[in-house]
C-alpha cells in the first residue's frame, strides 16, 4: 500500500475535518486504522509528513493525545493520483480509481484535463508529430487471422501488407509485397513474385518462407477457412516466389488476397518469444510497428524502412476512454480533440467533417436449424412486419440513419421498405400458433447494438412474444455451439472495399452468424450460388449472384434488415489526407499536418 492509500484511509475517517484543522487523535486510533503496528503506523505518519501530505505532532507517552492536521483534501489526492496514472500510461487504473471513489465533480474536472492530453503533440526539437485520439474500448486481437470486428481490421491495415492491393476508386488491383502474379487458362495455378528487401518490423527480410507459413497456418482455423481449404498445395520454387494450386477454378483468389485476413505475417509469428504475445504485439511488414497495446492504450510508431514510404506522422496513440458519450464533462470538439470518430463525434460543429453511408447492414436471423416456433414463416413475417424501422431509428437516433432493404447500399433508397403493420403481425402471430414461450435473441456486446436489441424485445412484447436478450463477447458468440442455442441472432455487417468478398465470407464461413442460421435447403441453394461465385472473375457477375442469395434468404423470411449506419469522423482543420475507408475510418499513413503559419 503507498503513502496515498494511506493517506486516503485517514482523511476518509475525518472527511468533515477542513484542511489545516489541527484535531485530536491517538496513536491507538492510527493503527486500528492502518490495521498495523505501532511502530509501522509511526513509519508511514513519517511519510506521509516527508510528502507533506499531513502535520503530525506526537503526544508524550502512551495513550496520551496526538494532534493532526490534513493538507489535501481528498478529491485532490485522488485527481493528483488519476493523472499520475495518466502521465504512467495506466489509464484504465486511472478510471477505475476515479468511477470507484470520485464524486461526480471530480469526475467531470478529470474529464476535462484529459481531454486536454489528447491531440497532436509536437516537439520543436524533433519536430515528432503525435496523433492522440479516444477510443470506447481496448483492442488485443489483432491477429490478422482472426479479426472480427471493423476497428481490428482497419488497424491491422496501418500494421500489415497483403500480397495485392484493391483500389476502391480505381476499382482494380494493384501489386503489392507481390509486384507480378500470373495464373494458368484453368484459373488453378497462380504464382507470385515476391518484392526484395521487404523487412518485417522485427528485422527480419519477406521471403515466399512467410508468405507460405500465414497462409498454411490459417486452413481450418480462421473465418476464412472456407477459401484455404480450396488450395491443393503450396510451393516455393525461390525465395521470393510462390505458387498456389488449387482442386477447382477459383478465379476470386487474386481479389481476396487483397483482403486484411490475408495480410502477411513472418514465419512462426517472429519466433517463440513473440509468438505468445502476437495477437496482441503483431508484427508486419506494414507503415507503422506496433509498441504498445493494452487495456489503457494502444501505441504504433512510424515503420522508418516501410517499402512504400515513411508515414508522415510519428506516433500514433489511441487512450482507451470507456463510455466517451458518456462522460458528463466530454464536451470538447473535434477541432480541440484534432480526430473524433463514430459515436464520439459532436452534433452541429463548425470543425471539418467526414461522412457516409455505410455499405452494410444491421440485421436479424431467425435460426432454422434450430427446432421452435421460428420455423413457422408466419411467426418470421410477423416478427418483420412489427418492426417498425423508422421508429426504431428516430427513437435510438445515434448513428442509425435509414431503413434497411439489404446490405448493399444500393437498395437503400428503395420505395418498397418493409411496411409496418402492427395488426397483421398480432394476426400471423396467432396464425402461427405461438404459445407464448421466450426466445433468445443473442447479440454480441457494444453499447449500440444492446439498445437495438433491447428496443426489437419491447416491440416484440407489443406483438405478445417474449424475447429474453442475451449479450456475449462476439468471439464467443461466433462459436458455432454458442450459434446453435439462439432462436434470434441480431448483428451488423460492414461491407470491405470488395463488398462481393466480404458476402462471400458471410455466407460461406462457418463462423458466420447468418450461415449458422439456415436451413439444410437454404444451405444448398447458397453453396450452389457460391460454387458459381469461385469461378467468376467479374466482380459484378459476381454481387449479381449474390444478390440472389439476399433475395432468397429475404424471401423466405430467414433474415431481416433493420437500418444502414452513418459513418462518421471529424478532424482539426491541420489535419490533411483526410479519408473515410470502408470501415468508417481513416488510414493514417496518408495524415500530414499543415501548421497554422502555413495556412
Amino acid at each position: 500500500m503507498d503513502a496515498e492509500e494511506h493517506y486516503l484511509i485517514l482523511r476518509t475517517q475525518f472527511e468533515g475535518v477542513p484542511e489545516q484543522e489541527m484535531i485530536e487523535v491517538t496513536m491507538e486510533q492510527v493503527t486500528e486504522l492502518l490495521d498495523c503496528s505501532r511502530r509501522n503506523a509511526q513509519l508511514v505518519l513519517n511519510k506521509l509528513m516527508e510528502s507533506g501530505y499531513l502535520t503530525w505532532i506526537p503526544g508524550r507517552g502512551r495513550g496520551k493525545v496526538s494532534r493532526m492536521s490534513f493538507h489535501i483534501s481528498i478529491s485532490d489526492l485522488l485527481a493528483a493520483k488519476a493523472k499520475q496514472l495518466v502521465e504512467n500510461e495506466q489509464l484504465n487504473e486511472a478510471w477505475r480509481l476515479i468511477d470507484s471513489s470520485g464524486t461526480q465533480r471530480m469526475k467531470d474536472d478529470f474529464t476535462d484535463w484529459l481531454e486536454r492530453q489528447l491531440g497532436i503533440l509536437r516537439t520543436d526539437e524533433e519536430e515528432r508529430e503525435v496523433l492522440r485520439f479516444p477510443f470506447y474500448r481496448p483492442v488485443p486481437h489483432l491477429d490478422p487471422a482472426w479479426v472480427q470486428r471493423r476497428t481490428e481490421s482497419h488497424w491491422v491495415r496501418q500494421i500489415f501488407d497483403t500480397l495485392l492491393i484493391f483500389d476502391p476508386e480505381e476499382k482494380r488491383i494493384l501489386p503489392g509485397l507481390a509486384h507480378h502474379w500470373e495464373w494458368d487458362e484453368s484459373s488453378s495455378r497462380w504464382r507470385f513474385y515476391l518484392r526484395k528487401g521487404v523487412r518485417f518490423h522485427h528485422g527480419q527480410e519477406m521471403t515466399a518462407q512467410d508468405v507460405k507459413f500465414t497462409f498454411e497456418r490459417m486452413s481450418g482455423r480462421t473465418s476464412s477457412e472456407w477459401i484455404f481449404s480450396l488450395i491443393k498445395a503450396i510451393e516455393t520454387p525461390g525465395r521470393y516466389r510462390i505458387d498456389f494450386y488449387f482442386a477447382q477454378p477459383n478465379a476470386v483468389f487474386p481479389a481476396f488476397l487483397c483482403t486484411d485476413r490475408c495480410s502477411i505475417v513472418p514465419e512462426n509469428l517472429g519466433g517463440p518469444d513473440k509468438a505468445a504475445c502476437f495477437p496482441a504485439l503483431p508484427i508486419g511488414t506494414g507503415p507503422f510497428r506496433m509498441i504498445k497495446n493494452n487495456e489503457s492504450l494502444l501505441v504504433l510508431e512510424a515503420n522508418d524502412l516501410y517499402f512504400e514510404g515513411r508515414p508522415h506522422l510519428d506516433r500514433i496513440e489511441m487512450w482507451v476512454w470507456p463510455d466517451y458519450e458518456g462522460q458528463p464533462g466530454s464536451h470538447r470538439t473535434g477541432r480541440d480533440m484534432q480526430l473524433l470518430y463514430s459515436d464520439a463525434s459532436r452534433e452541429s460543429t463548425s470543425e471539418p467533417s467526414l461522412s457516409q453511408l455505410e455499405n452494410g447492414s444491421t440485421y436479424l436471423t431467425f435460426n432454422l436449424s434450430k427446432a421452435g416456433i421460428q420455423q413457422n414463416i408466419l411467426f418470421r413475417q410477423a416478427i418483420d412486419m412489427g418492426l417498425d424501422r423508422e421508429r426504431m431509428i428516430k427513437e435510438l437516433g445515434g448513428l442509425r440513419q435509414c431503413a434497411s432493404e439489404g446490405f448493399v447500399l444500393s437498395g437503400a433508397q428503395q420505395d418498397d421498405t418493409a411496411s409496418f403493420d402492427l395488426d397483421e403481425a398480432k394476426k400471423r402471430i396467432q396464425a402461427s400458433e405461438y404459445g407464448g414461450q421466450s426466445l433468445n435473441l443473442y447479440t454480441y456486446e457494444w453499447l449500440e447494438n444492446e439498445k437495438t436489441a433491447a428496443w426489437i424485445s419491447r416491440r416484440c412484447k407489443e406483438m405478445g412474444v417474449q424475447l429474453n436478450v442475451v449479450k456475449l463477447p462476439i468471439e464467443h458468440l461466433a462459436d458455432a455451439q454458442v450459434l446453435a442455442k439462439a432462436d434470434l441472432v441480431m448483428a451488423g455487417e460492414v461491407l470491405g472495399e470488395q463488398a462481393d468478398l466480404t458476402l462471400l465470407e458471410l455466407y460461406q464461413s462457418r463462423f458466420s452468424f447468418l450461415r449458422n442460421h439456415l436451413s439444410p435447403e437454404l444451405t444448398a441453394y447458397v453453396d450452389d450460388k457460391l460454387t458459381v461465385c469461385m469461378g467468376e472473375p467479374s466482380s459484378d457477375e459476381r454481387m449479381k449472384l449474390l444478390m440472389d442469395i439476399q433475395e432468397k434468404l429475404k424471401s423466405s423470411s430467414n433474415v431481416i434488415f433493420l437500418y444502414h449506419s452513418l459513418q462518421k469522423a471529424q478532424h482539426h482543420p491541420m489535419l490533411e489526407g483526410m479519408a473515410l475507408n470502408a470501415w468508417g475510418k481513416i488510414d493514417y499513413k496518408h495524415i500530414w499536418v499543415k501548421h497554422v503559419e502555413e495556412v
